[in-house]
């Protein structure tokens, strides 16, 4: 596994560090979603393992990347929020410092990395500050979040901070275009995940554009009457309620951005400008950023507590009023 263009300085930095023999026992791994923090986490680790390294990437013959290919590899330990469950909790933690305990097999560190670490509950953070306060010899813990705020202050001061900016647009685009079949939908797949190469790609996977193209299309028919609340949340709540929430979202940040400038804004969604404009014209803006605000905390719920459908209902509500209120 090769690291991303975007991610040199990152990894010239603990190149240099294990180059001198002062590789921090802690590193945490922070910045926007879809921009391969992970990635970059197993591909150190690789480097790390790797027998025959000569450049910035592992050789990807030896054993040790053979291992870590296949996962493998006996001095690395992956662990995340169990499958159906909203937590990393305490007896995974425990499991894991058992781990990183023990010698390693065959590399010089045992390493256990944590994907999105904000997710740890009480006491699994507990358990793991224990363990960062008094690290094992010979281990490594990565943590990776991109909500590091959501994390123990005395968890996030123990560990050596490494923020992964966005990509620039150039560079984003000319990763992007020979990942994907339609060239086309390169500019707006980058406008639709905030330019988080690895998201875009995810999007183009899942055919979110059409999606979204159908979104729009209820939305319209809700606006005008021809569709209620009721009939659009049934058609999106099961499989699509990040994807409306995230698509809502969008598109209410560019009508507050038309309605508060008026000298023509770059937008996200520039390919719906004159109906997200018509939108705009007939809301008022303290309420587009109040409804924007509800926006975001109804994306930070999770499926599995709520009732999908009735928020969705809640919110094709609201957004129905907000395009009315100038009428």
């Amino acid at each position: 596994m090769d690291f991303y263009p975007w991610q040199t300085q990152q990894i010239d930095t603990l190149l240099a560090q294990m180059g001198t023999g002062k590789l921090p026992h802690a590193i945490l791994l922070t910045g926007a979603q879809g921009i391969g923090k992970a990635d970059f986490a197993l591909a150190f680790v690789q480097r790390l393992f790797c027998q025959q390294a000569l450049g910035v990437n592992a050789c990807g013959q030896c054993e040790a990347c053979h291992m870590l290919e296949v996962e493998t590899h006996p001095d690395i330990k992956r662990i995340g929020p169990p499958e159906g469950k909203q937590n990393i909790v305490v007896d995974q933690i425990r499991d894991l410092i058992e781990y990183v305990s023990l010698t390693p097999h065959s590399s010089a560190k045992k390493v256990a990395v944590i994907e999105q670490a904000d997710l740890l509950n009480v006491n699994a953070a507990n358990s793991l500050l224990k363990t960062l306060e008094e690290p094992p010899e010979s281990s490594m813990l990565i943590l990776v979040t991109h909500r590091p705020d959501r994390l123990l202050p005395t968890i996030r001061s123990r560990c050596q901070q490494m923020l992964f900016a966005t990509p620039d647009y150039a560079q984003a685009k000319e990763w992007l275009l020979p990942q994907i079949k339609n060239k086309a939908d390169v500019d707006a797949l980058l406008a639709l995940s905030a330019g988080a190469p690895l998201k875009a790609l995810a999007f183009a996977e899942d055919k979110v554009l059409e999606k979204r193209k159908n979104l729009f299309t209820e939305v319209e028919q809700l606006v005008i009457g021809k569709k209620s609340p009721v009939d659009v949340a049934k058609s999106w709540y099961k499989n699509d309620f990040d994807l409306v929430i995230n698509c809502l979202t969008s598109w209410m940040i560019d009508m507050i951005r038309l309605k508060a400038d008026q000298q023509k804004p770059v937008i996200n969604n520039p390919d719906i400008r004159e109906l997200l404009d018509k939108f705009a014209r007939y809301s008022g803006l303290r309420n587009m950023m109040d409804f924007y605000q509800k926006l975001t905390k109804t994306g930070q719920l999770t499926k599995s507590n709520i009732n999908s459908q009735m928020i969705l209902e809640d919110v094709f509500i609201e957004w129905k009023k907000l395009c009315h209120q100038g009428r």
